[in-house]
Order: C-alpha cells, then sequence, then structure tokens
C-alpha cells in the first residue's frame, strides 16, 4: 500500500471536502520548514494540494502532477521529497477517491481528472514543464494519458480493445515527461492475475486441485513452491475463468445496448475471488524474482552497480481472506451436518471465496478491470507472458508503447513489481528512457526491514528514490 504520513493531513482533506462542497476558500495545512502546501480545487470533485519550495530554485519552473487511479495521494512521499529539491508539487484525486474497495473506480473519470489536474499545473505562474509522477496503479494511469494526450483517442478506440474509450478523451494535453515509480501492469492485468480460478462460474464450491493454499500443491505457512505442472495448470484455468467473465460483461453490455437489460444504463457486475490473491508470485518467491536484464541498482551505502535486479522480498499473502463460506453448507442444521452411518459432524465447508470479491458495474469492469490473456498466459521467474496488452487502455505494457516524451522507471527491490517495471522499459516507445531499481526499498518507499540481514542496511531508501528523480527531472528541465 502507499505510504501515508499519518491522521492530521486525512482531518485535513475531510475539511476541505466539506469546504468544497459549501463553496468555502482553501485552507492551508501543516506546513515543513522548506515546503509550503495548500489546498486546491482543481476543478468541481476534484481536490487537490500544491507543493512549493520556500526557497528561490531554479527547478520551480517545473510541476510534477502525481495522481492515483483510487487511493489518496494528497500526501503522497513524492510531494515534499521533491518540493523540498525545489519543484512544484501539484497531488490530485480522482472524484471518488479514496475508493480502495474499487466500488466506484472507473478509469475513464480517472483521465478525465488527470487531464483537470495537468491544465491546472499548466495554468500556474511561472510553469512551463510539466512531469506526469505515477506510482504503483498511479503508474498505468499516467502512462495511458500520456499515450492519449500524445496520439489521440486513436490510442484506445482502436479495434484491438475490449470496449474503446470515450470522445471525450479527444482533448487530453501531454505532459513533457513521465516518472513512473514500482509500476504495476495495469488494473485489467490486476484482475486477471488475481482472479480465483477454482470458482469457474463464480459461484460452485472450490476446485481444491486449483487451491494455492494447499499444502498438496506446494504450500507451506512460511512460503510455497508451486511445481511447474501445478502452476500451468492453474493459469490456464485463471485465464479460462478470465475469459468467461469479460465475455459475460460484453453480452450483458449488449443487452443493455438493445434495451433488454434490467437497467437502462448499466448494471451490477460482481466477481467473487477476485481482488489481491490468490497471485501465485505472493508466497512463491521463485516466481517474478529477478530481471532479465542488466541496470542500475541504487545500493543502501549510496554506491551504485549494474547487474541483473534480484528481489529481496518476503513471502506474503500467506493467510487466505474468508470472506464467505459454501451457504448450503452453512445453513444446514447440525443434525443434517453429521457423516451418514457415523454421527460424528463433518469436516467445515472450505471457504468459498478468498479475497474478497470486485463489486462494480458492467460497463466500468469493461473499460476498467477487464484484459485478455491468450493461450500461451504463463508467469514466470522473470517474466509475464501470454496478456494481449493492447487489449485494454489500463495496460502499463500497451500504453507505454505509445509514449514518445522522456520516461523514467523505477522499482523497488524490497517488493514484486521488478519484472513490472522492466517490462515497462522494455515496451517503452521513448528514445529518452531510463530505469533504476532500489535496494531495500518497499512499494512505499521505506526500507524492507524483514528483508535486511543488518538493521539499516537499507539506508535512507525514500530519500535515495526521490534524490534520483530529482536529478533526472533537473537533467531534462
Amino acid at each position: 500500500m502507499p505510504h501515508r504520513t499519518g491522521r492530521p493531513l486525512a482531518r485535513a482533506a475531510a475539511a476541505l471536502c466539506l469546504a468544497l462542497s459549501l463553496g468555502l476558500p482553501s485552507m492551508s495545512v501543516a506546513q515543513t520548514p522548506s515546503v509550503e502546501n495548500h489546498f486546491v480545487r482543481i476543478a468541481p470533485r476534484v481536490a487537490g494540494v500544491l507543493y512549493t519550495p520556500v526557497a528561490a530554485s531554479p527547478h520551480r519552473h517545473v510541476a510534477v502532477v502525481v495522481m492515483h487511479d483510487n487511493n489518496d495521494f494528497l500526501d503522497h512521499p513524492s510531494t515534499v521529497q521533491l518540493a523540498s529539491r525545489g519543484f512544484t508539487v501539484l497531488a490530485a484525486n480522482p472524484r471518488y477517491a479514496p475508493d480502495l474497495d474499487d466500488r466506484d473506480m472507473d478509469w475513464d473519470a480517472a483521465l478525465l481528472d488527470l487531464a483537470s489536474a495537468v491544465r491546472y499545473a499548466r495554468g500556474l505562474a511561472g510553469i512551463d514543464r510539466v512531469v506526469l509522477l505515477g506510482h504503483s496503479s498511479g503508474a498505468p494511469l499516467a502512462a495511458a494519458y500520456q499515450n492519449i494526450a500524445e496520439n489521440g483517442v486513436k490510442a484506445c478506440q482502436g479495434p484491438e480493445k475490449i470496449v474503446p474509450c470515450p470522445d471525450a478523451m479527444a482533448a487530453l494535453r501531454p505532459a513533457d515527461a513521465l516518472v513512473l515509480l514500482d509500476p504495476i501492469f495495469g488494473l485489467g492485468a490486476n484482475v486477471l492475475t488475481s482472479v480465483d480460478p477454482s470458482l469457474a462460474d463464480g459461484s460452485t464450491p472450490a476446485d481444491p486441485s486449483l487451491d494455492i493454499y494447499a499444502p498438496a500443491n506446494g504450500f507451506t505457512a512460511t512460503g510455497a513452491t508451486y511445481s511447474d505442472a501445478f502452476r500451468k495448470r492453474f493459469l490456464k484455468a485463471q485465464a479460462a475463468r478470465n475469459a468467461v467473465l469479460v465475455e459475460r460483461a460484453l453480452q450483458q453490455r449488449q443487452a443493455i445496448a438493445e434495451g433488454r437489460g434490467a437497467f437502462a444504463d448499466d448494471a451490477p457486475f460482481v466477481v467473487p475471488g477476485a481482488t489481491r490473491t490468490p497471485r501465485l508470485w505472493r508466497p512463491d518467491l521463485h516466481l517474478l524474482s529477478h530481471t532479465q536484464g542488466s541496470y542500475t541498482l541504487l545500493r543502501g551505502d549510496g554506491t551504485h552497480s549494474t547487474e541483473v535486479i534480484h528481489t529481496l522480498r518476503v513471502p506474503s499473502g500467506l493467510t487466505p481472506t474468508v470472506v464467505a463460506r459454501n451457504d448450503r453448507e452453512a445453513d444446514r442444521p447440525a443434525s443434517a451436518a453429521s457423516n451418514a452411518g457415523t454421527g460424528a459432524a463433518s469436516a467445515p465447508a472450505r471457504p468459498l471465496l478468498l479475497g474478497g470479491s470486485l463489486d462494480t458495474t458492467v460497463k466500468r469492469f469493461l473499460s476498467t478491470f477487464a484484459t485478455r490473456a491468450t493461450a500461451d498466459y504463463d508467469i514466470t521467474e522473470d517474466s509475464v507472458s501470454g496478456i494481449d496488452w493492447n487489449s485494454s487502455y489500463t495496460s502499463m505494457p500497451g500504453n507505454v508503447e505509445g509514449v514518445k516524451v522522456p520516461l523514467l522507471v523505477m522499482g523497488m527491490t524490497g517488493h514484486y513489481w521488478l519484472v513490472s517495471a522492466e517490462t515497462a522499459y522494455r515496451h517503452a516507445a521513448s528514445k529518452d528512457k531510463s530505469i533504476a531499481f532500489v535496494e531495500g526499498a518497499t512499494h512505499g518507499f521505506a526500507p524492507c526491514q524483514p528483508c535486511a540481514k543488518t538493521p539499516g542496511q537499507f539506508g535512507d531508501t525514500a530519500g535515495r528514490t526521490f534524490a534520483y528523480v530529482a536529478d533526472w527531472i533537473g537533467a531534462h528541465f
């Protein structure tokens, strides 16, 4: 999860929301010695915080815009880190954020709200350059925005897309550079790699042969080692279930368009077992464990090296989240639950749902959460293959193929998006592109304490990350 700096700014953000709804003037939030910040109304329902350096700076003319697709980024670490290094930083939230359950997440709305933030930044006095900074799933958001802004709606309306983007995307203004920090593959890829394939139609009991938490399949309480046979069987079933979901949503969309649906405009669309688990690579450290190429590594002792980048992360996702049980088993009276002929109570039913559900709508599922897998869909120690990166305009690799402005990609070795960062870099069309990795940094830029062999081994990982970002931006503008 992204780093949060505490409750005071959250309370101030709540006050801002009230102020905006009542038409009140914006109010300042707590300052740091070298940075000033204040709330701004970027657009109706789109709030922001503008961070500026107190002292004169040769970089003040560069505005860095940061936004996430569903999280509250008004106090993102990049804000103070870059403003204290002389840059103007505009942190913005899409109209529905924070929305950590993805119930209101809408990719099209997020892109339009990011467009409002870019326009606002370009209109600030003294600003003549704008850099988009995307972190986590804010990275594919920034990449999608830049791709469409540079190339027009043809970038998101081609026949290869599951659904086209709306014509409202035609007026996006491009940024001058793009910075992607620990980027994910995309929201559609997130659902594909997270959906539980044991729930073949979303309601049938789980298939134990596809259970990533079963010891017979390679799982232990401290991690997992899945066999090639299990991995291939699991991923084949995962791709098959994903295809069923996409086709079901397309059929419902068509029914709505033809007036045959239960609703005139959209309809609920619920995907059981489709959030964050069961990603195979979380408990199995052999998967997505290193890059294919050699890249710059920013070491904890302050030195740099060039090498194949290996993850330092520890296993995660080791405890399944029980959200619901087999209703038919749960509703049976105690006498009926006994084993025939013995009177002994039967074993508890295996949880039906692992990791919760994606609760969205038909149209938002197709535009925001859907992607297509191909017959060679696979996840290995250094690659994710068999995803049609151009089937969704939430795709990181597909979008950076259209980006020509200078690009910086950075990955964190204390987390699991190393291969995603490398994939973004390799797919990027920009001739001016750079990539670097931060030793021991977590997804939120803090040092990974469980990864360290000695206390303080990785040093100030956040400072090292944003010093590199600042140097890269400063060298370009």
